[in-house]
């Protein structure tokens, strides 16, 4: 796979940056980095796009990612998990799975940070679940539809806070993803 390279404002200078998507050999499925070449530190970021498909359904599927959408000097991407194999497992199997993950260049620290990640997902074909996380202010959203029916969840953690591409990794994820499981 071959993305041509998009330029954008990312960092904190008034240079354009170049972000691109590419791909990497691991195994027989799919699996992407997101490049970040950062005009101020005269270097190439490589952020690794975590295959979660194994976290929500206990085996591996094959993911998509769009383009890289640009706004304000976040970038957003959005994963969409292919026609998922599902094991049935304690929580239930979860269908239909996208992932969309924001990023931004923190001027501070010279980093690049995980600002919000939000998971939808459907299960047993009917109940389609939202959780949304804001990891500037550690708060977390959940809501799951019932039919007509609503419920919502919300709270904060303090784990939430300042979370950094070196610690989006599958430890943070395992544990991310019980938050907000009573509307579940």
């Amino acid at each position: 796979m071959y993305e041509p390279p998009k330029s954008l404002y990312f960092d904190d200078d008034n240079t354009q940056d170049e972000v691109k998507i590419q791909s990497k050999k691991s195994d027989d499925l799919s699996n992407f980095i997101l490049s970040v070449q950062l005009s101020s530190l005269n270097k190439i970021i490589e952020i690794p796009v975590l295959n979660n498909s194994i976290l929500y359904n206990n085996i591996k599927s094959d993911y998509f990612l769009n383009d890289p959408i640009d706004k304000d000097k976040t970038i957003e991407l959005r994963i969409d998990y292919a026609n998922q194999i599902t094991k049935p497992n304690i929580s239930g199997e979860k269908k239909d799975l996208i992932e969309k993950i924001k990023i931004r260049f923190n001027p501070k620290n010279k980093k690049i940070q995980v600002i919000g990640y939000d998971l939808s997902y459907s299960k047993e074909n009917k109940n389609k679940y939202i959780k949304s996380f804001n990891f500037i202010t550690g708060k977390y959203y959940s809501s799951c539809y019932f039919g007509n029916e609503k419920k919502d969840t919300s709270g904060w953690s303090s784990e939430l806070q300042n979370i950094y591409t070196e610690n989006w990794n599958r430890d943070f994820l395992n544990k991310l993803i019980l938050y907000g499981d009573e509307v579940e």
